[in-house]
């Protein structure tokens, strides 16, 4: 088709679109837009699913109330997508990562900084990788956008709920290497074109600050060893500070979970990982003798825990949940049970680090051959024999000789080894919903004329960030509020410098040129300069007050927030400009 431009018609950041562009429907007359839609290449996705097809052709765009029916039929999927995501990264990513960080003898600071942080960052980061063409409009706005809903609205959240101070060394070090990272990026974009070396060194920049952290750690370490004897007398603010450390309890010890995955999974991963850092720091760790009664009640034999395990809402859940969190329980359930059955999961904080013989077998056999189907491989062979069998055979012999040789009460020692299995089959069940989490997204800006930088801003921040605004705000009012809010600053500059990375990486490495053009949206710079605008002023803020959040923390950095999502509105509404265009006449 050839490819005209529209007067009439603008989007992605006011830029005119062609007649082969999808967004391109509103202009064929209502009758054809069905056929339009299933003869044009971009209305296509590469998703299970083709919502476009799917929208236009069985929801009639001439029929206003069936169209509407479905955009918030597509509305409600989009949101039962994310708790998908998130589910999977809470329950499954988490645990087993956290496992593979014990397994590899990773020092605390540098699993927090890659290992863990890659397992909070997932739906990001796989949403970055997923999107092609136009979806980096999306991508980009998203990682930008979604650190300014972190930096603000999560930190603001943590503050306002629990005051507290903050390490203020630790803080510097992770706000300066962020809006260094923001600086390289704004440089390396402003062409629209990202060379190779220059996506690597987005990783590299990230390589930088481990290595930063990793320096600190040790400086700290040996401070720590030098505070070991009692300082003198004179010296009244040292004085105190060690007397706290040593007469201060600070976190209890978790009792044991009956099952490997649930409510509080990753909750109880980040506190076990936060009292395991308290007793090398040397500080007073109250054991707690509290037993779980609910781990009490876990069943004995092979197919009562086998039924126990792929029950999708747990006894426990159910009792210690709110009247919204039952209902959450409830719509997640499908996914929950298909989940526990193919993913198996190793948590050092459940009942036998959540061995359960029967199920476990059942995944080795099963879900090697799950994964093909998944992929679209399974029609691969191997000479002439179908790869199909062939993973299967091998599925079902592991499966029968780890049967053979393990007890249902013990621990076996190569349990460990299921948590590698189990990260390499969430994150293939992240990648596939991160799919679909694009192209209804895409879908939905087609079929409203949203652009595809605002529903980056929106839906997709929101979305991606959502589970980490529940799960820092609830270790907040667990009383660790320094947790949650350190994870505001580590955890986007992760995602950013890794998602780019890694996108615009893959791309230029497979042009000839080593390079790769991109589009960024008008709407960017808005989104780099409220980021910025957050970072200072939360520097600014904190070196004010000596350190100490308050809640006036949180209501500034909401204010921020809530300017900057009126004036990306009116940008998308074109009320105003987006900032950062020019305005002046050719």
């Amino acid at each position: 088709m050839r490819s005209q431009i529209s007067s009439t018609f603008l989007r992605h950041g006011h830029l005119p679109i062609r007649e082969d562009d999808c967004s391109y429907v509103w202009q064929v007359s209502a009758a054809k837009r069905c056929e339009w839609v299933r003869n044009t290449e971009d209305c296509f996705a590469d998703s299970v699913i083709q919502y476009t097809v799917l929208l236009f052709c069985y929801f009639k765009s001439e029929d206003v109330a069936l169209f509407a029916c479905g955009l918030v039929l597509l509305l409600l999927w989009l949101v039962y997508l994310f708790l998908i995501l998130g589910t999977t990264a809470d329950n499954f990513f988490c645990p087993s990562l956290a496992v593979i960080a014990t397994v590899m003898r990773l020092s605390d600071s540098i699993a927090g900084v890659t290992i863990l942080a890659f397992g909070n960052g997932a739906p990001d980061i796989f949403t970055s990788l997923v999107s092609r063409g136009d979806g980096t409009i999306i991508m980009f706005t998203e990682l930008i956008g979604a650190g300014v809903f972190v930096t603000s609205m999560i930190a603001g959240s943590v503050a306002i709920i629990k005051p507290f101070k903050v390490s203020l060394k630790s803080f510097m070090r992770d706000a300066c290497f962020y809006i260094t990272s923001i600086c390289w990026i704004t440089f390396v974009v402003w062409d629209d074109m990202v060379h190779l070396w220059e996506a690597v060194s987005f990783i590299l920049v990230y390589v930088l600050f481990i290595v930063a952290v990793v320096i600190m750690q040790m400086y700290d370490a040996r401070e720590e060893s030098l505070k070991t004897r009692i300082p003198s007398v004179p010296d009244p603010d040292v004085l105190h500070t060690y007397l706290a450390n040593r007469d201060i309890d600070t976190i209890p010890k978790i009792p044991p979970r009956s099952r490997p995955f649930g409510l509080r999974a990753k909750l109880d991963v980040a506190i076990a990982a936060e009292r395991n850092r308290s007793i090398i720091r040397g500080d007073s760790v109250r054991l707690s003798s509290k037993i779980n009664d609910y781990a009490l009640d876990r069943p004995k034999g092979l197919y009562r825990e086998f039924l126990y395990d792929v029950n999708p809402i747990s006894r426990e859940d159910w009792e210690t949940s709110s009247g919204l969190f039952k209902v959450v329980l409830i719509i997640r359930s499908p996914v929950m049970f298909l989940l526990q059955l193919f993913i198996p999961v190793v948590n050092p904080t459940a009942t036998k680090k959540g061995w359960s013989k029967l199920l476990n077998c059942f995944q080795l056999s099963v879900t090697p051959t799950i994964a093909l189907f998944l992929l679209n491989v399974w029609h691969q062979t191997i000479g002439k024999v179908s790869v199909i069998p062939i993973f299967f055979v091998i599925g079902i012999v592991i499966g029968i000789i780890v049967f053979a040789i393990t007890h249902v009460d013990r621990i076996p020692k190569f349990h460990n080894v299921f948590a590698f299995f189990g990260f390499l089959a969430a994150m293939l069940v992240v990648y596939l919903v991160a799919r679909e989490v694009m192209a209804v997204l895409q879908c939905i800006g087609y079929a409203c004329s949203i652009s595809d930088a605002m529903l980056g801003i929106t839906f997709l921040a929101w979305g991606n960030s959502i589970g980490d605004l529940i799960s820092n705000i609830t270790i907040a009012r667990q009383g660790f509020p320094r947790m949650g809010y350190a994870a505001c600053f580590g955890g986007p500059m992760f995602n950013t410098l890794l998602g780019l990375g890694l996108t615009y990486g893959i791309a230029a490495a497979t042009d000839p040129e080593q390079q790769t053009k991109i589009r960024i949206s008008d709407m960017a710079p808005g989104c780099i300069a409220f980021l910025f605008c957050s970072l200072i002023a939360t520097i600014i803020y904190l070196n004010i007050t000596g350190a100490v959040v308050r809640r006036s923390y949180g209501y500034l950095l909401y204010s921020i927030y809530l300017s900057f999502l009126l004036i990306q509105f009116l940008s998308e509404l074109h009320v105003i400009h987006p900032l950062g265009t020019d305005h002046r006449p050719d």
